[in-house]
């Protein structure tokens, strides 16, 4: 079968319009439509019907659809090899990076980053639950997650290269703002609470501090509403304290000391797949990686915790 009539069904299905799929590809309507007839004849049944919207597929057309997608994420995937050839770079890796370790180091990442010339970086953000499947999966090289999670390592390898602790912060409006003295369990249980992280098995619900009450709001894989909360409500939340306070959005004094131990830790790891390591250049990135990662734990403030 030619594989360019699977890419043009892709693209039709996509657009749900047989002229706007003709503009994407630059050809006329009549050659698109000899095209879709050449793989029903291929096929023995309609892959597209007509409706009052549009054009949609048949069950069959789905299925085909998805096959010229794939085609197509290929074909784009080695077109930007080639780019990468010709540019002189020798490889690309696949970087996965959690939403708060971004905002918080990205001056930092950019610049190093910036600097090494044999590689290409590809850097995907999301929360750790999710990225650390991709990881499983081969669909990341790396990945820059909090070092507990709870997840069979089998073929990954894991480095814990950056310390930090759970914090509790209230927002700017919050009248603990500032507090000198222990917070009680009594008052933290009548303040507004909110989730950052739910189910990404990094940030922190406050059920441990406040037993069985409901935080009004839940956040996963974004940082950016939580840090305009904290900067507009009297809200109270649970974050990594040193990655939230190297954000700059943030200020110490909204980070209070509450009744009860010490926040868990929430330290940063370097996960990486173990066969990936037998490349050697995925030997050297690690290594660039690790550089990275050390020299920020060492040049970050601790802000006064307990690491």
């Amino acid at each position: 079968m030619n594989p360019n009539l699977l890419k043009q069904l892709a693209i039709v299905v996509k657009q749900g319009s047989l002229s706007r799929a003709c503009e994407q590809l630059y050809i006329t309507q009549p050659t698109l439509t000899r095209s879709i007839q050449q793989l029903e004849m291929k096929v023995g049944a309609p892959v597209l019907v007509r409706t009052r919207y549009g054009v949609q597929p048949t069950d069959i057309g789905v299925r085909l659809a998805q096959i010229g997608e794939r085609i197509l994420a290929e074909t784009e995937q080695g077109e930007e090899i080639i780019r990468q050839f010709h540019s002189g770079y020798q490889n690309e890796f696949v970087i996965g990076i959690d939403p708060l370790w971004e905002f918080a180091t990205v001056e930092q990442m950019t610049a190093f980053f910036m600097r090494e010339t044999r590689y290409v970086f590809h850097f995907r953000t999301g929360s750790a639950a999710a990225q650390i499947e991709l990881l499983q999966k081969g669909e990341l090289d790396f990945l820059l997650a909090p070092a507990h999670l709870s997840v069979k390592q089998g073929a990954l390898e894991r480095q814990l290269l950056f310390k930090d602790r759970s914090g509790v912060f209230v927002g700017k409006k919050s009248p603990l703002r500032g507090a000198k003295k222990v917070i009680s369990q009594a008052v933290l249980e009548q303040q507004n609470w909110l989730v950052a992280g739910a189910n990404a098995g990094f940030l922190d619900r406050p059920s441990e501090l406040i037993g069985l009450k409901a935080a009004s709001m839940a956040f996963t894989g974004s940082i950016r509403s939580v840090l305009h909360l904290l900067n507009t409500t009297d809200m109270l939340v649970r974050l990594p304290a040193r990655l939230a306070l190297m954000t700059g959005d943030i200020q110490p004094d909204q980070m209070i000391q509450v009744e009860g131990p010490l926040g868990p830790r929430r330290d940063i790891a370097l996960w990486s797949r173990v066969d990936n390591l037998e490349r050697p250049d995925g030997m050297k990135v690690q290594v660039l990686l690790q550089d990275f990662m050390k020299n920020l734990e060492a040049s970050i403030p601790r802000f006064e915790l307990p690491l």
